[in-house]
């Protein structure tokens, strides 16, 4: 497995974030990566889905990258004690002592987590493990669209693939079909974007989308819903 090392850089909510000079891309919002995270999949996914009947509910995430994400969605379990499996599926692995730099264990809302944040980093990929008896992690080394998955596996989808001006193929309409099957009827997919040409390519293949209030910095993000 290959590891890549990109720089560890602050954002303003005082929480870090990575930026890859190669294509000038940075992980995180500049405005904040912790308020980022907790506002567009947690917030207006996970959370959303629960209030809406979830019970136990089955994330799927596209693009680990530094593990934000599922680290919050990990407190959040034990917070709630609400019973998470997590599927996650990176193909450029940032390397794990760069990751356990970063400063999210020392973040509000992860402090009492800090042992479970880094054995989420050292889990094994590949592989089911239990982080806590709330939160069950699945890494998947690989590309999202050689996946193969049963259709209907998924409540909620966390879609964190860099932009589409650095990873325009991540936009397309092959790809979000996949997102569309792998997910069950009722289940939402979140993410960051808001562009009228990703809203398009969604509805293209059957999700309901709406434009939702986006995180601090930016105007608005996307939900969509897999009908019924």
């Amino acid at each position: 497995m290959k590891f890549i090392n990109p720089k560890i850089v602050s954002t303003a909510d005082g929480s870090e974030s990575l930026y890859l000079p190669e294509l000038d891309e940075h992980y995180h919002s500049h405005h904040g990566a912790l308020q980022e995270s907790m506002h567009v999949y947690i917030k207006a996914g996970l959370e959303h889905a629960v209030a809406n009947g979830c019970s136990k509910p089955r994330v799927f995430e596209l693009g680990l990258g530094t593990f934000l994400n599922t680290f919050i969605t990990m407190a959040y379990a034990e917070r709630k004690g609400v019973e998470i499996s997590h599927y996650g599926i990176e193909k450029f692995p940032v390397e794990p002592e760069s990751l356990k730099k970063m400063n999210y264990s020392m973040l509000p809302g992860l402090q009492d987590y800090s042992a479970f944040c880094s054995a989420i980093v050292d889990a094994g990929w590949d592989k089911e493990v239990e982080i806590t008896p709330h939160f069950k992690l699945f890494k998947k080394y690989g590309d999202f669209l050689s996946f193969e998955h049963p259709s209907n596996s998924f409540d909620v989808f966390y879609f964190d693939a860099f932009g589409f001006r650095a990873q325009s193929e991540m936009w397309s309409e092959a790809v979000f079909k996949k997102c569309f099957e792998i997910l069950a009827p009722g289940g939402i997919l979140v993410t960051y974007a808001s562009k009228g040409v990703a809203r398009r390519t969604m509805e293209s293949v059957g999700f309901k989308v709406e434009r939702i209030t986006g995180a601090p910095g930016k105007r608005e993000m996307m939900r969509a819903t897999k009908p019924l």
